[in-house]
């Protein structure tokens, strides 16, 4: 007697798979649409005077509470939840070493921190903007965006090593396409430009300027939203096949059931 393991293409464990992959998306859609409902972008120069700052945070108060508490969901909810489904997967479909997927949990456990950390103080920001001297006011503005920019070197070895072990895999059919591990290779030597936005004031190397916030800010988010839409793609084709399978196998197993229990027919009729 012959025994076949079915997969079943929709267990728990690929519900929370797909679950994961989405969440990557849902994170920059509810991420960047914080930002944008926050009323921050384009993001003032440093060089501005604090008390024009101030003024314009007065007004945009409320737009920045509502806005912050986006990128806060965000950041704790999809974007840990996408990280733990790469850590997952790169281990799982591209044979990466546990050494490699313990590194990528951690720094996908690091960014959703520092994104917690912008929308703190942010909001700590807009909540006291009335009360608080302008100095004080520019000094937390300053914080915020420093937070999203500086700790660069976590992001860039999150990208280094899911690029590294997608290049590395050897199978034909693996959940990642070659490209997205240049991608992720040319994702993450744009972050490095992020570490020039404290020595300059005004221009584009400034935390608001081309170079320092938008490549590497931009590049992040096309990251994710790359990635984890060539995850749900792979994951559905792959619900596909093995529905396919399964129904192949059912049937298979039906019509050896109908041949045992077939009455032999008397010879000569």
């Amino acid at each position: 007697m012959t025994l076949t393991l079915r997969v079943d293409p929709d267990s728990y464990d690929r519900r929370l798979e797909r679950l994961g992959a989405w969440s990557g998306i849902a994170w920059v859609i509810i991420c960047g649409g914080g930002f944008g409902a926050s009323g921050l972008l384009p993001v003032w120069s440093p060089s501005t005077k604090p008390s024009e700052l101030a003024a314009h945070l007065s007004d945009i108060k409320y737009q920045i509470l509502i806005g912050m508490l986006l990128v806060l969901v965000g950041g704790l909810t999809f974007l840990l939840t996408w990280s733990l489904t790469l850590a997952y997967q790169i281990r799982k479909y591209a044979n990466s070493s546990p050494l490699a997927a313990g590194v990528l949990i951690l720094v996908g456990f690091l960014g959703a921190v520092i994104a917690m950390l912008c929308a703190v103080f942010g909001s700590a920001m807009a909540f006291r903007v009335g009360t608080l001297a302008p100095d004080t006011t520019q000094l937390l503005f300053d914080l915020m965006w420093f937070l999203f920019l500086i700790p660069w070197p976590p992001f860039m070895l999150w990208q280094l090593l899911t690029g590294f072990a997608i290049l590395s895999d050897t199978n034909k059919q693996t959940m990642f396409p070659r490209w997205t591990g240049y991608f992720s290779l040319w994702a993450s030597a744009l972050e490095m430009f992020s570490a020039l936005s404290v020595f300059f004031y005004r221009g584009p190397f400034s935390y608001n300027g081309l170079v320092t916030f938008w490549v590497p800010g931009a590049s992040f988010f096309v990251w994710v939203l790359v990635l984890a839409i060539v995850q749900v793609r792979r994951l559905a084709r792959a619900r596909e096949a093995l529905a396919s399978e399964s129904s192949a196998d059912h049937l298979r197993h039906d019509d050896a059931e109908v041949e045992s229990t077939r009455i032999p027919s008397p010879a000569g009729i």
